[in-house]
């Protein structure tokens, strides 16, 4: 008895053609791998906040929609800010990130001033969240002021900011 046994013709230049090298799918990608970026930047508005309760800074949220629910985000608020004293020389603010109407991360005491004059404070807060959705999830950033006031990109334009939300996998 004979067996006859053929390969089947495999045309290997053109079976690589047809692969999509410059996309990796989502769920291949090794963990920790940054999937997407979202930016917001903030350059045209100014905000001040003299107020003693937590209050959304303006035009610095951030929205994305994970494509996985096992993935992570991390969420990045910067900006250049200045803060004037208060009558008592002192002055702290809070900053905290929220997602939806949930408190992720919360600094109660960021800064302190011990003068009259503006003081210029970078405004920096990031935090490695699990939102375990794939539904699109917006960040925001409050802040607080115990005395005198705090601005937030108060020319405008020369201290402008941005809020970055990149997803990564889980």
């Amino acid at each position: 008895m004979t067996i006859k046994v053929t390969k089947p013709e495999i045309k290997l230049i053109e079976k690589l053609n047809e692969l999509d090298f410059e996309t990796l799918p989502h769920g291949k990608m090794p963990a920790g791998s940054v999937i997407q970026v979202v930016q917001n930047a903030l350059n045209a508005s100014a905000y001040t906040a003299a107020s003693t309760s937590w209050t959304v800074i303006t035009d610095m949220d951030v929205t994305i929609t994970p494509t996985a629910s096992s993935s992570k985000v991390l969420v990045t608020f910067n900006c250049g800010g200045s803060i004037t004293g208060a009558s008592t020389n002192q002055e702290n603010i809070g900053l905290r990130i929220k997602r939806g109407s949930t408190i992720i991360r919360s600094l109660g005491r960021y800064g302190f001033n011990r003068n009259n004059d503006y003081s210029p404070i970078p405004v920096f807060i990031n935090y490695l969240d699990s939102p375990n959705t794939t539904s699109a999830t917006t960040y925001t950033i409050e802040m607080k002021v115990d005395a005198g006031s705090m601005h937030i990109n108060r020319t405008g334009v020369t201290n402008g900011g941005a809020s970055i939300a990149q997803e990564i996998a889980g």
